[in-house]
């Protein structure tokens, strides 16, 4: 019997304004995977919590609610191949990914999280300058809304900032010292299939750049777990920094290439998990 490979939809509430996007590269995911001879099916991510799987499978998992990711854990452990991993995609939500792009010793900006709560304790904020441009960004998950990532100069902006993110129940945010320089999107599949930069303005990025760029990047999605992975970055000249990383982009600049690449990931895993079960057997 086929294998079958299972592809799960990102929550409408995680994905404004994407939602046909971030489907779209899991549709084309599966379509790839069927060229391999793997039988398909994709579901949302309610149903998943649900239902779970109905057995042990390849899950292509773009969800990112909590109530997912426990799901997604299980299967996990009853055998399923999840690209990405329940940790993984954990990693990237905004109170874990500072420090585990810190950790993985990328070029990324100082910042630190802080709780929105009064009094404000702004102590692990200590390596920032405040009297600098900053960014605030809610510090759960990636921006839901059009106010979830705020640029503040000085610290009398950065308090009435905290504020009104206190004020919409958001208790914890991500400060980020402001990078100067031309924003990149950048993307990227595990195992060193596939990594594409592109410039936000139409700019060009130089093959050095996107060299270090990728190098960097590469280090930052193996320390997160990721096997599926984008980001932004800001590059000035021949340095940059990274500002933001993803599991699971849309792809949208980039989506026929990329679901290639994900499906040779996917089926190269799968063959590895194989042999390594028959190995251990």
């Amino acid at each position: 019997m086929a294998i079958q490979a299972v592809g799960i939809y990102r929550e409408p509430e995680f994905s404004p304004g994407k939602v046909e996007a971030d489907a779209a590269i899991i549709d084309a995911a599966l379509a790839e995977l069927r060229t391999y001879g793997l039988r398909t099916v994709a579901i949302d991510a309610a149903r998943f919590i649900e239902e779970g799987l109905s057995e042990p499978a390849l899950a292509l998992a773009m969800c990112q609610s909590e109530r997912a990711l426990s799901r997604l854990a299980a299967a996990e452990k009853s055998g399923a191949l999840a690209i990405n991993s329940a940790l993984a995609i954990r990693n990237c939500y905004r109170d874990l990914l500072g420090a585990g792009l810190s950790h993985a010793g990328v070029p990324t900006p100082a910042g630190a999280v802080v709780r929105t709560a009064q009094p404000f304790d702004l102590k692990p904020l200590r390596a920032l300058d405040l009297s600098a441009p900053m960014y605030v960004k809610r510090g759960d998950l990636h921006a839901l809304g059009p106010h979830d990532v705020q640029r503040v100069e000085g610290l009398e902006q950065l308090e009435a900032t905290l504020l009104r993110f206190a004020r919409r129940n958001v208790a914890l945010v991500y400060v980020q010292q402001e990078a100067i320089g031309d924003v990149v999107k950048f993307y990227g599949v595990g195992g060193g299939e596939y990594f594409a930069a592109v410039s936000e303005a139409g700019g060009y990025v130089s093959d050095s750049g996107k060299r270090a760029l990728g190098h960097a990047a590469t280090i930052a999605a193996e320390a997160l777990g990721l096997e599926v992975w984008g980001g932004d970055a800001v590059m000035k000249g021949a340095e940059f920094s990274i500002i933001d990383f993803n599991d699971w982009p849309s792809f949208s600049r980039v989506r026929a290439e990329a679901a290639k690449a994900i499906a040779r990931r996917a089926v190269r895993l799968m063959r590895q998990q194989r042999l390594t079960a028959g190995a251990s057997a």
